[in-house]
């Protein structure tokens, strides 16, 4: 049984069909994160917003969850993340409006354009688990992909 880990999205799904994606990695065995890379070149302008879709699906169980945030080398420059922190549900997953392609929303709050390279580390993603509430519990079926369970 498969428990967690990362796929390319499906032909029909792909926004790049021509690259060759490559896999999120860790970058050492002790890393918490798995580094993304980016699939295409492009260059994000000052003040501007681009999302960057990888092409990249991730697998996991109920009762974990994928957190993306930009890496840590990324803050001597003034790149964030367009929506602070992603976050993704197992139900992302092969959702039928996307397959669960990730998306990662980068904002550039310098003076200066900043160049992504084909294969540049933008992100990091970490399976985590997490824990729900007595209380406060829902029963909703996901319907969409990318932002799809909110305004």
């Amino acid at each position: 049984m498969r428990v967690r880990g990362f796929e390319i999205v499906t032909d029909e799904k792909r926004k790049h069909p021509e690259v060759d994606v490559q896999l999120p990695t860790r970058g050492s065995k002790h890393a918490i994160a798995y580094d993304i890379y980016s699939p295409i070149d492009t260059v994000i302008q000052p003040m501007e917003k681009e999302l960057i879709w990888t092409d990249v699906k991730a697998y996991f169980q109920p009762g974990e969850a994928l957190l993306i945030n930009v890496r840590s080398s990324m803050g001597s420059h003034p790149v964030i993340m367009g929506n602070a922190q992603g976050w993704v549900e197992c139900d992302y997953y092969n959702n039928p409006k996307n397959d669960g392609n990730l998306g990662i929303n980068l904002l550039n709050l310098g003076k200066e354009p900043y160049v992504i390279k084909k294969g540049d580390r933008i992100a990091q993603a970490m399976f985590i688990p997490f824990l729900v509430s007595d209380n406060c519990n829902s029963d909703e079926e996901r319907v969409g992909g990318f932002g799809s369970t909110g305004k």
